[in-house]
């Protein structure tokens, strides 16, 4: 028997007395076992993977057998054929797209890897004034609507926008684009390599410096070597991202002939002869195949990471390996406060600025133009019942990806279940495939597996089910991190005790993993509420959410209430982050005096 049963006391942390509870007040042996003597431990652990792994397979299957098919997949007398690729390899505007997309996110890839990379080290390990301000304010690109902020820079930076005559740069080509998507991506690769120099030891960068070494040589010479792991991490990540890339390119641009990939897609859906042509099928397959590979590369190149990682006793968190002069330092912080003003803060104001005004036009001052029609446009009719929609969609949906995602994670890694390693690999999964590849896969699914295809279809629980498995890979990142934190003795001494695998996870393990669950819950529910590129094949009559009715408005030429929708959603997104913030923190504090 464990000692830790025996003794609340022998050993730290809130799960002992939890354990100890459970076997000397909590409920009777027959009800600690109900739930294992009516569904066996392993036929629950199965359900619970079979759940998981139905969800995320079930766009991939049809997308596939829809692209082999003469016919869409609602059309009688359908034959094998494999046409719909002949005919895409053939057409020279998807070749375009394709050669635009490799551009797009080579670039985006290479300047969010020198500046997201170069603003992580100086933040960690340099005395550049405000750097810790700084290292929030820096993921706050991440945080914010993408259509928001995408409208924000058009209104900026795009033609005729207040800053297009004072900055040289053309949204609309594929390298402007690649300006934007950086801007997007930096935060990415920023929090990536923080993590990794907050877990190494900054004696290195000392140890250099004591023996003359001036502090770029340092920098040069041993921290960026460092972060090779992270730099490849992030860098395959940020090149997967923008190769999926939707928004980007629907609203800049495809009206100028410079489509991507996703874009394509999209339009050639939107604006075939024939509805849902097989040809996009092939497209979104040969885009599902890359983005597969792109994966495994990944996960192959990072398989001997350990090779650059020099670790110390304690992370470097608050170290200063390397203090530069007082000049530079005092111009690296100006630089800093002047990329987030330009590349979030401005864009932000901005979209706010458009949506009080008929026109946002630097040739008329803005408060000549004011209005609050667009305001008033959107507290009704379909702006109005998306905005409801979406945040429905994005609290249930949370709730209850954040419930099947923990119950997965302790099925991944505190189960004997014979398929459980398979778990962290389709949970991940579904972040890798584009968001639009989901949405197609998810229409042909639906039509086909009736029911409760057609009730899903004619719902909103349908656009829910395609947005939460989209970003379910977010929920698993901080629960598998959590659970690692909680010591498999928890679950040992609980079972020795006679409770069930069930009864250890939801009365043990999970109760002292709450603060990771609602942290799960916020980040959802920020995604969910600005994704939109799964549900753009799915919203039907009536059940219209936030993104989707956006981008309809914006190809019919209307900005005013498309701002004021955006606005919305950023101050949507800003609530969510300061109310889970202070909640979160109440919570830590909490469990450390009970």
């Amino acid at each position: 028997m464990s000692p830790l049963a025996l003794n609340p006391q022998a050993g730290p942390g809130p799960g002992v007395s939890t354990v100890a509870t459970l076997r000397t007040a909590g409920d009777p042996p027959a009800e600690r076992g109900r739930v294992r003597r009516l569904v066996p431990e392993t036929g629950l652990q199965a359900a619970i993977w079979a759940l998981v792994t139905v969800c995320v397979l079930a766009p991939v299957v049809p997308l596939v057998y829809a692209s082999v098919q003469s016919q869409p997949l609602y059309t009688p007398g359908r034959v094998f054929t494999l046409a719909a690729y002949r005919q895409l390899f053939t057409d020279p505007a998807f070749r375009t797209a394709a050669l635009n997309t490799l551009e797009f996110a080579g670039l985006t890839t290479a300047g969010s890897l020198i500046l997201g990379g170069g603003f992580a080290v100086l933040c960690s390990r340099t005395d550049v004034p405000g750097r810790r301000v700084y290292s929030r304010l820096f993921i706050a690109p991440i945080l914010l609507p993408p259509l928001g902020l995408i409208l924000g820079w058009n209104a900026l930076y795009g033609p005729g926008g207040y800053a297009h005559d004072y900055v040289p740069l053309n949204l609309t080509s594929v390298p402007g684009m690649a300006v934007l998507g950086t801007a997007v991506a930096v935060p990415v690769v920023f929090l990536i390599c923080q993590a990794a120099l907050a877990g190494t030891d900054s004696a290195l960068e000392n140890a250099a410096r004591s023996v003359g070494a001036s502090p770029l040589r340092v920098l040069g010479r041993v921290t960026v070597p460092m972060l090779r792991p992270a730099l490849l991490n992030s860098g395959l990540l940020v090149f997967t991202l923008a190769f999926e890339s939707l928004g980007i390119p629907l609203v800049l641009g495809s009206p100028e002939g410079h489509d991507l990939l996703a874009s394509y897609l999209y339009n050639t859906w939107s604006n075939g002869f024939t509805p849902d042509p097989p040809v996009v099928s092939a497209g979104a397959t040969v885009m599902l195949a890359a983005a597969c590979l792109l994966l495994l590369l990944r996960t192959r190149l990072l398989g001997a990471q350990a090779r650059f990682v020099s670790s110390g006793g304690r992370g470097a968190t608050a170290a200063v390996g390397v203090r530069l002069g007082t000049v530079p330092r005092w111009v690296l912080g100006a630089l800093f406060g002047l990329y987030f003003a330009a590349t979030t803060f401005a864009p932000i104001v901005a979209l706010a600025l458009t949506s009080l005004v008929t026109e946002l036009t630097p040739l008329i001052a803005p408060w000549h133009l004011f209005t609050l029609g667009n305001w008033q446009t959107i507290g009704q009719g379909t702006f109005a019942h998306s905005i409801l929609n979406t945040v429905e969609i994005a609290v249930v949906g949370a709730v209850l990806t954040t419930v099947v995602v923990a119950l997965a994670t302790a099925v991944a890694h505190r189960s004997g279940f014979r398929l459980r390693r398979s778990l962290p690999f389709i949970m991940v999964f579904p972040r890798a495939i584009p968001g639009i590849i989901i949405g197609i896969g998810f229409f042909w699914t639906f039509l086909l597996v009736n029911p409760p295809g057609s009730a899903l279809r004619n719902s909103i629980w349908g656009i829910m089910l395609a947005l939460s498995v989209r970003s379910l890979t977010i929920a698993y990142f901080v629960m598998s991190a959590a659970f690692a934190t909680v010591g498999e003795s928890l679950d040992h001494a609980a079972r020795s005790g006679g409770a069930s695998w069930w009864t250890a996870v939801t009365r043990i393990i999970l109760p002292i993993l709450r603060p990771a669950l609602f942290v799960s819950f916020i980040l959802l529910f920020i995604s969910i509420l600005n994704d939109y590129d799964p549900a753009l094949f799915l919203v039907t009559p009536g059940h219209e959410i936030m993104g989707v009715s956006m981008l309809d408005a914006l190809q019919k030429g209307t900005t005013g209430p498309v701002a004021a929708l955006a606005v919305v959603q950023v101050a949507i997104t800003l609530v969510a982050i300061a109310a889970g913030g202070r909640l979160f923190a109440a919570r830590i504090r909490g469990n450390r005096h009970a």
